[in-house]
């Protein structure tokens, strides 16, 4: 797989209004970071939605031509190989089929994203404002390719431990949607970036009864929402993002997912 990184040094070397041109949307596509908030100190362009939607460019800046459009698409194609292959292995390490995670990820809407960050130097960190604030990611698992320290994990011991740097290696997160599918014998990971680094048919928990069903896209609207919607320009979801479901909202505070039960919006935003 090979990273588009000269492609993405030149775009976020752009001026800002140009890369801001379009602003994350519910697609996952667009521009994130016009401004700092307290969720981080970065700027990002992301690209969701299945495979091959992006040459419509629904949501992005004029920047991105259909040969660029093209280099992100093939990364993608190969990412999603990639974690196919990773799912597989953990069905056929759960006593599954071997297809079981790998055939409920077809190419349909919401689809999957892909999205490239970069994390600006300052010379002081601001006040109120972290590198990326702990979180839990959502979806099935996420592929993290940096060679840059600055990723923490929390153990079971509440400690926060550096993942190692690895030259052309890849960081594999389990997210909330694999972790609940599980019963949790997968965990969600608790992450963060230090800015001074730079079997799914058992019974569930007494406290996590399946009585009340809890849909993966239900829960992707309330994450956006809060997540994304804050930070978009005027200071509040708009039109492109759902108002936020409580009974959803009190459901992931109940499975203790998310922000280990207290998802908080990013409604304030950093000076």
């Amino acid at each position: 797989m090979l990273y588009p990184i000269l492609t993405s040094t030149q775009f976020f070397d752009l001026p800002k209004d140009q890369k801001a041109e379009k602003i994350l949307d519910a697609t996952m596509t667009g521009y994130d970071g016009k401004q700092l908030t307290t969720w981080s100190a970065s700027e990002g362009i992301a690209f969701g939605m299945p495979a091959g939607r992006l040459f419509d460019r629904p949501n992005l800046p004029a920047w991105w031509d259909r040969s660029r459009l093209q280099e992100i698409e093939d990364f993608k194609a190969s990412c999603y190989d990639f974690s196919l292959d990773i799912l597989s292995c953990f069905a056929v390490q759960m006593g599954l089929e071997k297809s079981f995670f790998a055939s409920r990820h077809q190419h349909k809407d919401p689809g999957h994203a892909l999205k490239l960050i970069k994390y600006p130097r300052f010379d002081t960190q601001p006040d109120g404002v972290p590198r990326l604030t702990e979180h839990t990611d959502w979806g099935s698992i996420t592929l993290l390719f940096s060679e840059t320290p600055g990723l923490e994990i929390r153990d079971p011991d509440d400690k926060w431990m550096s993942v190692p740097t690895i030259p052309g290696g890849v960081v594999v997160n389990i997210a909330d949607a694999l972790s609940l599918w599980t019963s949790k014998k997968l965990k969600s990971a608790f992450h963060r970036i230090n800015a001074a680094l730079s079997d799914p048919t058992g019974e569930a928990n007494s406290d996590e009864s399946n009585t009340t069903p809890f849909y993966c896209g239900d829960y992707l609207k309330v994450r956006l929402g809060l997540a994304f919607g804050a930070a978009r320009e005027g200071g509040d979801a708009g039109k492109d993002f759902e108002g936020i479901d409580n009974a959803v909202l009190e459901r992931m505070k109940a499975l203790k997912i998310a922000h280990y039960g207290a998802p908080e919006s990013n409604r304030v935003e950093a000076s």
